[in-house]
């Protein structure tokens, strides 16, 4: 399994403080089965700044930590991007990143009012050919009382990432009510971790996949399963005609 969206990096926002927490995340993905990861950190969010700089930089840490305990995973360089007017400039100038330098970047909205110029944003991305993955939509307050936003984004070509605890229903029944209602209309198109700690927010790839396996059948997380790999491997996303939540 490939996962595009955690927090693995350390000492650069909530993730982990210490090796121990690092080695601690990598050994519970691996135990599931992932064996590719994107490093995405937050950037532009509150007090976070991360610029691709950074992530570059402290993804090597994490390379070396892999190395000297021979684990069998590897690691690639990202962002979560607080959705901001700045992000098209800011992958000009490197500042920015997309996933592993790819069409797709991760874009996170605020959980709880939208800003008035998203739409622009998204547009820009869009036309200037990157493939924007909406973060956790499940999550955005403004978007979950009217999925018709989310389902608009889809349309203008942008994917969303529903986050794995949302799914196994440990984020609560009500989040989890959410992200199946947004997988069944196909307003979901890949699953990943957002994992930050091994106890307190974990890998839960396995479990989110199963879950689904027990309520929509093996075929849809597979087909989430391979849109992670082809967001990986820079390959297009087949959207198929997303419904309205209703």
């Amino acid at each position: 399994m490939i996962d595009i969206h955690n927090h693995l990096l350390m000492n650069v926002d909530d993730g982990p403080a210490s090796e121990r927490e690092v080695l601690d995340l990598l050994h519970q993905a691996i135990d599931q089965g992932i064996t590719n990861v994107m490093l995405t950190p937050h950037h532009y969010a509150g007090p976070y700044m991360t610029p691709k700089s950074t992530v570059i930089e402290k993804l090597a840490e994490i390379q070396k930590l892999i190395d000297d305990n021979d684990l069998d995973i590897e690691v690639h360089h990202g962002q979560e991007i607080r959705i901001n007017e700045n992000i098209i400039a800011d992958l000009t100038t490197g500042f920015d990143t997309s996933l592993n330098d790819s069409r797709y970047i991760l874009v996170e909205m605020p959980f709880t009012e939208l800003p008035p110029f998203y739409e622009t944003v998204i547009d820009e991305l869009v036309e200037n050919g990157y493939t924007p993955v909406i973060a956790h939509p499940e999550r955005c307050a403004e978007i979950v009382s009217d999925p018709g936003i989310l389902l608009e984004l889809v349309n203008k070509g942008a994917l969303a990432q529903v986050t794995a605890a949302s799914v196994t229903g440990d984020f609560g029944e009500e989040l989890q009510e959410t992200a199946f209602k947004m997988i069944e209309n196909g307003l979901i198109h890949i699953v990943a971790s957002d994992a930050h700690h091994a106890e307190v927010r974990p890998f839960m790839l396995r479990k989110a996949f199963e879950t689904i396996d027990g309520r929509l059948g093996e075929q849809v997380s597979e087909k989430l399963k391979d849109n992670a790999r082809k967001i990986f491997a820079d390959e297009p996303v087949v959207v198929e005609d997303p419904e309205r939540i209703r």
